[in-house]
């Protein structure tokens, strides 16, 4: 039978106590005169945080042929207006609302530069403070186009919407969320039918 080895009977080592010179006056003196270097981090003052972007001032479709249609046929009925009922004033307004369409499908927009930050949304030249709105929403479906839409407390300001262009939406409303309510907007009748005939 092998011999069994009892660990808890076994004699504990006794650690010698190390010997201790007592240092040299000399270098006793020699550390006391040196001055004691206490390194501390360096302060990182942190910036608020703020997203900003690029993108267009309004949505832009290069591809006009609704446009083009409806201007022809508002011309056409301004004409219609004129020869067949003898309509003056109602072949004008048609007229003159086939020019303004003429002349914003020649308009390009212009690159703005959006900011999202703890006071509010710069967008351009303007700026809409959190106080003055009441919710936002963020327009996102997978290949299609990203918005973001702020409603305001004025009743009469439809709403403010801007593209996100290749910005991540879930950055965007991590930040907005502290803010503002999050509700969502439907699109009006007036937007689907201004997307559609490139407006």
């Amino acid at each position: 039978m092998p011999k069994v080895l009892d660990l808890r009977k076994k004699n504990k080592i006794e650690a010698k106590p190390i010997s201790q010179r007592p240092l040299s006056k000399e270098v006793v003196s020699s550390v006391k005169n040196q001055p004691v270097k206490v390194s501390s981090p360096p302060l990182q003052r942190q910036s608020p945080p703020q997203i900003s972007w690029e993108a267009p001032s309004f949505y832009f479709n290069p591809q006009k042929r609704y446009l083009s249609l409806l201007i022809i046929a508002l011309s056409a009925g301004g004409v219609a207006m004129l020869i067949f009922k003898k309509d003056a004033l109602t072949a004008i307004f048609l007229l003159l609302s086939s020019l303004v369409f003429i002349l914003y499908s020649n308009k390009r927009p212009e690159i703005s530069k959006i900011t999202v930050n703890q006071a509010g949304v710069n967008i351009g030249e303007d700026t809409y403070y959190y106080k003055d709105l009441r919710s936002f929403w963020i327009h996102y479906s997978p290949g299609m186009d990203k918005e973001l839409s702020l409603e305001s407390k004025k009743w009469y300001v439809p709403y403010i919407k801007v593209s996100l262009e290749d910005k991540n939406p879930l950055i965007i409303r991590s930040l907005l969320i502290n803010f503002l309510a999050e509700k969502e907007h439907e699109n009006s009748l007036v937007d689907i039918i201004s997307r559609k005939i490139g407006l």
